[in-house]
């Protein structure tokens, strides 16, 4: 990714704990997390994803995070995904911990799979996060 990119310099805070992916490796991301993207609704798939629990928080932003804490393990490497070329790489647990300052700021939708596991997660721009396992993973 472009290092001028807006998104880059949003998070320029977090370059410690995030790793870019390059055109190529974004592109494969994106590919992946497409295949797991409702082509109905805002959302996960039901046909790609399986056991799928949706939380709308609206401001209560505490209440998403004990969420995700529950949910999603600590220690997997995750893809967070916003296009076919803003994509990065960082841990579930620093995920979980940032996603305000991750998310919010931008009111963009991303899609965020696990390397590790089958686990994907959607976060909508509207407060709302959708987590699923994915019916499908190498």
């Amino acid at each position: 990714m472009n290092a001028t990119h807006w998104r880059v310099q949003e998070l320029i805070h977090y370059s410690a704990d995030i790793a870019w992916l390059h055109a190529e490796s974004a592109r494969r991301a994106y590919d992946l997390a497409g295949l797991h993207d409702s082509k109905s609704h805002l959302g996960l798939d039901a046909n790609t994803v399986s056991a799928i629990e949706r939380l709308a928080f609206g401001n209560d932003s505490a209440s998403a995070t004990s969420w995700l804490r529950a949910r999603v393990p600590g220690n997997q490497k995750v893809a967070v995904v916003f296009g076919e070329d803003e994509c990065f790489l960082c841990s579930s647990a620093f995920l979980v911990e940032n996603w305000r300052d991750i998310f919010v700021p931008s009111r963009d939708d991303a899609m965020i799979y696990s390397n590790d596991t089958p686990l994907i997660l959607f976060y909508c721009h509207e407060n709302e996060f959708e987590l699923g396992q994915r019916l499908v993973f190498d």
